[in-house]
């Protein structure tokens, strides 16, 4: 059973788990787009800690692990992922959505882009401050989770939820995306399971 996307709140409390999910492409077809080499071999199935071990930084500097969720195809990477400095073009004829946990230097961020565009780009857990060329895509959905205060309310969060933690207001944020995009990620699948491996990068990331 899928939890949503809400747990990676806490997967990143552990973890640093960089995901990143396409509507319109296959898996092997995100991969090709991320990679910053070709061709791209697809390799046996493994787990996250097993993945993970790849990493050198010498030669293989981010694996990720791929999957399909309903409509949407995904792929997890450890290392030095792009995250949300993804190049846009990635999602030309599709949508692609990224949950960056930013360890090195929070707060962490969602973006969406579609078409090639950067549509939507925000903090997770920090308010509401979006860029991108539907800035309000999803204002309502956040304010229903609980993700943030309604638009026509003070900026901060009141009463009950000034003691929200951060990684509540991430939880609640997820929740609201989730839930927007129809968007069901298996957790225990990601956490603890085996899936095919793929080497994304063989050197640093633009934003190192």
């Amino acid at each position: 059973m899928s939890d949503g996307v809400k747990w990676i709140a806490d997967a990143w409390s552990a973890r640093s788990l960089y995901i990143t999910c396409a509507r319109g492409l296959s898996p092997q077809q995100l991969v090709q787009r991320m990679a910053d080499h070709r061709p791209v071999e697809i390799q046996p199935a493994a787990t996250l800690q097993e993945a993970a071990g790849m990493v050198d930084l010498v030669h293989v500097y981010c694996v990720g692990r791929i999957g399909q969720a309903g409509n949407w195809s995904f792929i997890v990477e450890s290392g030095g992922s792009e995250g949300w400095a993804l190049d846009p073009a990635v999602s030309r004829g599709a949508e692609v959505l990224i949950f960056d946990p930013r360890p090195d230097d929070p707060p962490a961020f969602f973006s969406y882009h579609a078409n090639g565009e950067v549509q939507l780009h925000f903090e997770l857990g920090a308010g509401y401050e979006p860029a991108g060329t539907q800035p309000d895509l999803l204002r309502r959905p956040l304010e229903t989770a609980g993700g943030i205060p309604p638009q026509d309310s003070v900026d901060d969060m009141l009463g009950a939820d000034e003691e929200l933690s951060t990684r509540e207001r991430q939880r609640r944020a997820l929740a609201g995306i989730g839930e927007h995009f129809e968007l069901f990620l298996p957790r225990e699948t990601i956490e603890s399971g085996h899936l095919p491996v793929v080497v994304t990068r063989t050197s640093p990331p633009s934003s190192w």
